[in-house]
Formats: C-alpha cells, sequence, structure tokens
C-alpha cells in the first residue's frame, strides 16, 4: 500500500511538473510573438501617422490578453501646424513581413525613423513661425493699448491744467481775460484732438484683440481637426496590421483580448483604451470581415 501511494505521489508530482513546464512554453512563445507585434506595430504606426508615435511598449496579463501602450504627439503637443507646412515626402509601402526575420523588422523601423526625422523638423518649424507670428500680434496690442495709455494721461494733465487756468482766472484779478480765455480754448483744442486719437486708438486696440482672439479660435478648431484626423490614422493603422499580421499572435489563447492604451490623442489629460477581442481578429486575418469592421468591433474608452 506504501508502495502504491508512492507511486501516486510520483505520478502526481511529474503531471505537476509537465503542466507547469508546458505553461511555461505557451508564455514564452506568448512573449516571444508579442515581441515580433511591437515591433511590426512600432514601424506600422510609424508609417502611417509620419512618426507622430512614440514609446511603444507590450505587456501579457494572463487569461486577459495582450496589451499594447503608446504615446501620439500630434497638435496636442505642437500648438499649431499651420497649411503651410510642406508635404512630407512620399513613405515606400510596408512590405510584408516574415515572423522569423526580426532583422528585416529592425531595418524598416530604422528606415521609417530616417524618412519621418525630416517631418518633425518641418513641423517644429512650422510651430515655431506659428509662435513667432501670435507673439508679434500680442505684442502689437501691447504696443496700441500703451500708447491708449499715454494719450490718457495727456488729457488727464491738460484737463488738471485746465481746472488750475479756470483756478487763477477767478481768483487772480489782475490776471489778463483775454489770455487766460486764449489759453483755456487751446487746451479745450488738445484736448479734444486727443480724446479723438484716443478714440482711434481704442477701437484699434479692440480690433487687434478681436483678430487676435479669431486666431487663437482658428488654432484651437485646427487642432482639434488634427487631433481627430490623426485619431483616425491611428484606428485605421491599428485595424490594418491586426488583419494583416494578427495571426502572429497565434498562441494567444482565442477568449482573450489584444488591447491597446492610447496617449495623446484625447484634448484631456485621459487615455484612450481600445480593446480587441482575438476571435474578431482572426476573422479579419481570414477574410471575414475587413479592417474597417474590426474597428467598430473594439471596445473603446477614456480613462
Amino acid at each position: 500500500m506504501s508502495k502504491y501511494k508512492s507511486t501516486t505521489a510520483a505520478l502526481l508530482l511529474c503531471t505537476a511538473v509537465s503542466v507547469q513546464a508546458q505553461a511555461s512554453d505557451e508564455l514564452d512563445k506568448i512573449q516571444r510573438e508579442v515581441g515580433i507585434m511591437e515591433k511590426i506595430l512600432t514601424a506600422a504606426l510609424k508609417q502611417d501617422t509620419d512618426n507622430k508615435v512614440r514609446n511603444v511598449s507590450s505587456s501579457y496579463l494572463q487569461h486577459q490578453g495582450v496589451v499594447f501602450s503608446f504615446d501620439v504627439r500630434g497638435s496636442s503637443r505642437w500648438s499649431t501646424v499651420f497649411a503651410s507646412v510642406p508635404d512630407a515626402p512620399p513613405l515606400p509601402p510596408m512590405p510584408d513581413i516574415d515572423f522569423e526575420e526580426l532583422t528585416e523588422i529592425e531595418v524598416l523601423g530604422e528606415h521609417v525613423q530616417v524618412i519621418s526625422d525630416a517631418v518633425v523638423v518641418k513641423t517644429q518649424e512650422a510651430y515655431q513661425q506659428a509662435m513667432e507670428v501670435m507673439r508679434e500680434s500680442a505684442e502689437r496690442v501691447r504696443e496700441v493699448a500703451e500708447q491708449e495709455r499715454d494719450v490718457s494721461r495727456e488729457i488727464r494733465d491738460l484737463e488738471r491744467e485746465k481746472r488750475d487756468l479756470e483756478f487763477d482766472r477767478r481768483h487772480d484779478k489782475d490776471a489778463k481775460e483775454q489770455e487766460l480765455e486764449k489759453r483755456k480754448q487751446a487746451l479745450q483744442a488738445s484736448i479734444k484732438e486727443l480724446e479723438k486719437e484716443q478714440q482711434k486708438l481704442s477701437l484699434k486696440q479692440q480690433e487687434m484683440r478681436k483678430e487676435l482672439a479669431e486666431k487663437k479660435q482658428a488654432r484651437v478648431k485646427e487642432q482639434q481637426q488634427q487631433l481627430a484626423a490623426l485619431a483616425k490614422q491611428v484606428d485605421k493603422s491599428l485595424s490594418l496590421t491586426l488583419c494583416d499580421y494578427g495571426s502572429g499572435l497565434r498562441s494567444l489563447p482565442n477568449d482573450e483580448h489584444v488591447s491597446f492604451i492610447i496617449r495623446g490623442v484625447s484634448e484631456g489629460k485621459g487615455e484612450l483604451v481600445k480593446v480587441f477581442k482575438k476571435s474578431d481578429i482572426k476573422k479579419c486575418v481570414v477574410g471575414d470581415i475587413k479592417a474597417a469592421q474590426l474597428i467598430d468591433k473594439a471596445s473603446s474608452y477614456r480613462f
């Protein structure tokens, strides 16, 4: 009986070790496939968004799925990008990638990086030019406001002199009436001219402030449009990449998910989360659904 128990215990131990080794082997496979997919996503996102994606990373949550995260640096980083920015040079089409050839994937990533650096430089130049225009506009508004304040001070000084003149006229009996009246009229004329100038400066300042506010509003609107367009680019890139290369996650269980945490495409400070079912990705891989349908099936929320 003792021999039977020992044999049973040994078999159970071997079985446990075997299961553990198998689980570890499966995790190693998933880790390798996720690492390859991370490189593919990095190359695809950089190409599809003109190098606006940074810091792509990945992790695996057992029984839940794969989680990729990355930063998007578009309009939220550069306050505005005007239409005068030169068009980016065309990027080469993304070739088919062999999952066994990691070197080719790394070379592709470097190639996209080199080409896209020129786009980043042009974007920085456009941003600096835009900020210079806004600074100059604000400076002109300040100059006009200062001129208006100077005129207001001159008017106050002349009004004070006019009051002093009236006082002298009432109390200085020896003062020449005609001379005082002449000086009074000259002061009134000067005050009238300054008031006209003040009114012109005030109107000019209002117009300039309105123009500056309109520029800021247009900048915000353009930024929102660019952010929305960039978000669509990211969605399209993710869905196409999953459809084209999602079969590489073959070791990921069918009831798990592929999730993305995207930072930088929200106007606030929150993150955008997109969750794809592995089963939906497989359908797209085999052609049962299209990439546009895949992105529609994904769960999306901000957190």
